[in-house]
């Protein structure tokens, strides 16, 4: 089978007779204005008469691969690891995450590699992922479960997802998602597309920290996100919602289920593909949202209700009333500490948007100051600073 991935057009509402005459500046009005969905479609084949309707021409992108791999040629001469940084990172969940960072060289080539495949490949990704795509966030993906109403939840952590895609496993599902498809089956094309990815992995696997290795995490999952977007809809008699965020799969549903059975459903379904990862059963949650029921960062509570949690509130307004005292007190913080600050109130205030105006109101009242004009005049004043030194 063969996955056809394109974007999703806007629903919109069709308007009455008395809207139009009645309405001032009448107006298209969207249904669905979420313009980053996308729909994937399975075909036995790709005809042509469907790649003239999707503008792709299969040669030209061989040999769109074919110049970019004569340009590369001499990064692949050179032993891999000099062309990487390697350091560590903490993770939220305790311990440390080893980030590979490409050298300038390399970088240049794997950031246009990424172009070739958004702009003339035109690779999407299914609706069902919301990491390392534009305009998506651990938040949209939150709030396709909140829209249905879930009162369940299921989350499920692959384990070295990364790490374990080799690019035997890439070329297998890339051969599934068209236009790659298209390429390979063209004379020369498959060798092209597999010199060109293999310059993108790292021992045996996608390293974590170039600008391609998310995105063509997000192509080749594709398969994998049709089928269980496609099964969940009706299983064991029950709809439930999927989302994938990069290796963390969210599943949820209005009604109790049996998580294993969901489990056992998704280990199915890699292992159908031949997926070189699966399921780390050790970080498997199951719950209500009449309990602590966190994904990907925040709650959505027994009142159906995204939030960020009480403590991280309470958190953050103490932030906040440290920076004003310590201003008044004639104690400049660091830049760094101000963009962290003003890092979570700008998350935050998209999680909460009322709650945290509140917050903000409360400290200026309270302190008789605008703490957002003295966040922004001390990040503007560090800034010159730095610049004239």
């Amino acid at each position: 089978m063969i996955y056809i991935t394109v974007k999703q057009s806007p629903m919109y509402h069709q308007m009455s007779l008395e809207e139009f005459l009645f309405q001032k500046d009448p107006q298209i009005q969207y249904v669905n204005m979420n313009l980053t969905n996308t729909r994937t479609y399975e075909v036995e084949a790709v005809t042509d008469y469907m790649q003239r309707k999707l503008g792709i021409n299969p040669e030209r992108l061989r040999m769109r691969l074919a110049e970019f791999n004569a340009r590369t040629e001499a990064l692949r001469k050179r032993p891999r690891h000099e062309l990487y940084r390697e350091f560590h990172i903490p993770k939220k969940s305790g311990g440390l995450r080893k980030i590979d960072a490409p050298e300038p060289e390399l970088m240049d080539a794997l950031r246009e590699l990424k172009r070739i495949f958004e702009e003339d490949f035109k690779a999407l990704y299914h609706t069902s992922a919301y990491a390392y795509i534009k305009s998506r966030s651990t938040l949209d993906a939150m709030k396709r479960h909140q829209a249905n109403e879930s009162k369940w939840y299921a989350k499920y952590d692959l384990h070295n997802f990364f790490g374990s895609t080799t690019l035997d496993f890439l070329m297998r599902m890339l051969s599934m998602v068209y236009p790659f498809s298209a390429v390979m089956e063209t004379e020369g094309g498959w060798t092209a597309l597999h010199d060109a990815l293999e310059l993108a992995m790292l021992d045996g696997g996608l390293p974590q920290g170039t600008p391609i290795s998310p995105m063509i995490t997000n192509i080749m999952m594709i398969p994998v996100d049709f089928k269980l977007a496609n099964a969940f809809r009706n299983f064991e008699n029950q709809r439930f919602i999927y989302t994938r965020y990069a290796d963390d799969f969210q599943v949820s549903s209005r009604y109790d289920f049996s998580f294993r059975d969901v489990e056992k459903l998704i280990v199915d379904t890699l292992a159908s593909f031949g997926a070189p990862f699966t399921i780390n059963s050790a970080k498997t949650r199951y719950g209500s949202n009449a309990g602590r029921n966190w994904n990907l960062g925040v709650m959505i509570n027994k009142d159906n209700q995204i939030t960020v949690g009480y403590q991280k509130k309470r958190q953050f307004k103490a932030m906040l009333a440290s920076f004003v005292m310590d201003y008044k007190n004639g104690i400049r913080w660091e830049k760094n500490d101000i963009q962290v600050m003003e890092g979570y109130r700008n998350y935050y205030h998209m999680v909460e948007g009322k709650t945290i105006d509140d917050i903000i109101e409360h400290i200026d009242e309270k302190f008789g100051v605008n703490v957002l004009r003295m966040i922004k005049e001390e990040l503007g004043a560090l800034g010159a600073l730095r610049a004239t030194r």
